[in-house]
């Protein structure tokens, strides 16, 4: 079992700020440069991609465990779903999108009166609380926005 995750004020706004911050770089900037600056083996573009997916996916983890009673919460690859992704045609500014609407929906899932308490079972981390799920998303999103927004400061 990883560390469990608080849920703060805190842990809300790094959600809506990294949303926000995502915005503004992909109006910013050329789609061309975020599709061939590179982060390791992912591009701009495909590491936003990545930031969206599993928003979306954490999304659901959260909404999940605050309306059902201990569902299963099965593990992912990022690396095969970004194998999934990079076959798509990846739109900068659609990607946001989904991001902002995946952070919008866990501080909003979040705010409901013993959201944070209620678990789902993952399959590899146990009994985890719909807390963790929203702290970890955004943890693991900061990271990676924190890398982005380095790359492409605003002019």
């Amino acid at each position: 079992m990883t560390e469990l995750l608080e849920y703060d004020e805190d842990t809300a706004f790094t959600l809506a700020d990294d949303a926000a911050t995502v915005s503004a770089l992909v109006r910013r900037t050329d789609p061309a440069r975020l599709a061939s600056t590179r982060f390791g083996e992912w591009t701009a573009v495909q590491l936003i991609a990545h930031v969206a997916d599993s928003a979306e996916i954490f999304a659901e983890r959260v909404r999940r465990c605050v309306e059902e009673d201990a569902p299963v919460i099965a593990s992912f690859d990022a690396d095969v779903r970004m194998a999934e992704l990079a076959k798509a045609a990846l739109d900068p500014m659609d990607l946001s999108r989904r991001m902002l609407r995946a952070h919008q929906a866990i501080v909003q899932t979040m705010q409901r009166p013993g959201a944070p308490e209620r678990t789902g079972v993952h399959s590899e981390w146990g009994h985890v609380p719909a807390a963790h799920f929203a702290a970890y998303q955004a943890r693991h999103s900061h990271e990676h926005v924190s890398e982005l927004a380095v790359a492409f400061p605003p002019v």
